[in-house]
């Protein structure tokens, strides 16, 4: 299985375009990729408080899932984690919209979390579900 292409992105209006495509669900499957992950996670994270914007993307995330007929594909912890990882970056910020998200696609992923979390946990049923504390290290975000 090959990887989806992710490009960089070049603009804001790109990610603002792709936030509305993934909101409506009109987003194409192959354009859901880790790095718009992190755009929708940075849009949110800029309009909305973290708890209001995590909440924002479990609906998107899960509503999007269920729109292309995946029922199981949303993780919670991850997002959660996810979530807080970009807040914390997003009060260091110094560069456009579209250059943040690019620096974060290679510098946060989800083998990342693997000091924190064992495999076995964290991708637990458990896990999906709601959000569970590491089991290696505490949290340092």
């Amino acid at each position: 299985m090959s990887a989806k292409p992710d490009p960089p992105f070049t603009s804001e209006s790109e990610i603002i375009e792709l936030v509305q495509l993934f909101e409506s669900s009109e987003l194409p499957g192959e354009r859901w990729t880790h790095r718009a992950h992190l755009a929708v996670a940075t849009t949110y994270l800029q309009r909305y408080p973290l708890h209001e914007a995590t909440e924002r993307a479990r609906v998107h995330i899960q509503r999007f899932n269920e729109s292309r007929g995946k029922r199981t594909g949303y993780h919670e912890t991850i997002t959660v984690l996810f979530m807080r990882l970009v807040a914390r970056e997003l009060t260091m910020r110094n560069c456009d919209i579209a250059a943040f998200v690019n620096s974060l696609t290679g510098r946060f992923t989800v083998d990342e979390l693997l000091a924190y979390y064992s495999r076995e946990r964290l991708w637990s049923d458990a896990a999906r579900a709601r959000f569970v504390e590491p089991d290696i290290r505490e949290l340092d975000f």
